[in-house]
């Protein structure tokens, strides 16, 4: 599997950054706690609960050891999410995370890295700041300060330019974690815009800044971007087109550009809905990562679990179908591989809608191809089965 639990572990680097917020930020996190407390007017509080429970199944231990060859764990989660606008002019948004973690399970699946606690059984209550920040809007442009969410380019899965955020091949809709940020957005017209994007970090020369022009050609959404990253001296220069003929389809690239190397990474991606009954969706996505090994045997799995890389080769290919056979039950299957070493791994998934506010998911991630690949280093597959209630 492309993320394994491991004991005793620590978060990843994304995790250690968001614990060192620098000090002007600490203060405008009091301040705003302190104004949003005496707000009345629009104020709204809402979010959801879930519960995650998995079970691991490891193929290589005997049916006669079943402490050893079935792992159990499970999450829950409750994100409080809290919105007030004082004025037409300002907003503020806060969202807290509970969690709590039992069995072999230490976070969320792949997304926050794992906890420094030396109990991986503990059930010990961790509370997240995940989301705080103010939304000023002028005349001309808009900002954003804060810990927030900060996307850039269009792919669905691997991203290359998101660098803001740790990818999560599992589940790539999963809310990323915030961060810490100030944002500007300047719409030019009804298509183009520019956005800018600074990043700080203890030190101003390890943080990290963007610049993302957009606009449309011929019907086609384009845009260039620039990405500073200061900690690891890259610059990054960025590509990305989406258009719709028939079917969608979408490129998005980046040449990453370091004291030590250069490197090359690209998305082509295209969807398309079958008029079959209620609609089949597919989508795909090849990607390409000069920066990645050509060899499994080479591989070094601990850039997994530090968040230092998503990915350990070069060429990757996703593929996804949905269809819904009623307004309460979708079913998808999606295909995850390295076609370089030739492992993947397949999930299929099947969701139904209790009510409006209450959804169950179950589903399988079973890996498959080359023993030893990336995708299938360890032989084990996944059961889950999870359970959320929005409010």
């Amino acid at each position: 599997m492309p993320y394994e639990y491991k004991k005793n572990s620590h978060r990843s680097t994304q995790a250690n950054t968001d614990k060192k917020a620098p000090f002007f930020f600490c203060l405008f996190l009091f301040f705003l706690f302190l104004s949003s407390s005496l707000l009345i007017a629009d104020m709204d509080i809402f979010g959801y609960y879930e519960n995650r429970f998995f079970l691991i199944n490891n193929h290589e231990e005997s049916w006669k050891n079943l402490k050893d060859k079935f792992s159990l764990g499970d999450y829950n989660r409750l994100r409080l999410k809290y919105k007030a606008s004082p004025s037409k002019k300002v907003t503020v948004n806060v969202a807290i995370d509970f969690f709590t973690f039992h069995g072999f399970m230490t976070s969320p699946l792949g997304t926050y890295g794992n906890t420094e606690s030396p109990d991986s059984e503990s059930k010990n209550l961790e509370i997240d700041l995940d989301r705080a920040y103010v939304d000023l809007y002028f005349k001309k442009f808009d900002i954003s300060i804060g810990k927030q969410r900060v996307a850039m380019g269009v792919s669905y899965l691997w991203a290359p330019l998101d660098v803001f955020n740790r990818i999560n091949l599992l589940e790539p809709k999963e809310e990323k974690p915030g961060a810490n940020a100030f944002r500007i957005y300047i719409p030019l017209g009804k298509s183009s815009s520019l956005t800018g994007v600074f990043s700080p970090d203890n030190n101003f020369s390890t943080s990290k800044s963007g610049f993302r022009a957009k606009t449309q050609v011929w019907g086609i959404d384009a845009a260039l971007t620039f990405i500073r990253s200061g900690a690891t001296e890259t610059s990054i220069y960025g590509l990305d087109l989406r258009g719709e003929n028939f079917f969608g389809w979408w490129i998005e690239g980046g040449y990453f550009v370091s004291p030590l190397q250069k490197d090359k990474k690209v998305v082509l991606g295209f969807d398309y809905t079958f008029p079959f009954k209620n609609g089949l969706y597919w989508l795909n996505e090849l990607y390409y990562d000069s920066s990645g090994g050509k060899e499994s045997s080479k591989y070094d799995f601990d850039l997994l679990f530090s968040g230092d890389r998503f990915t350990l080769g070069q060429k990757y290919f996703f593929s996804m179908l949905r269809y819904s056979f009623s307004d309460f039950t979708t079913a998808s299957i999606s295909y995850i591989g390295n076609l370089g070493d030739g492992s993947y791994f397949i999930n299929p998934t099947l969701q139904y809608e209790i009510s409006q506010n209450i959804l169950i998911s179950s589903g399988f991630y079973i890996p498959l191809g080359k023993k030893g690949g990336e995708f299938n280093r360890n032989d084990q597959s996944i059961f889950f089965i999870w359970l959320k209630v929005n409010f």
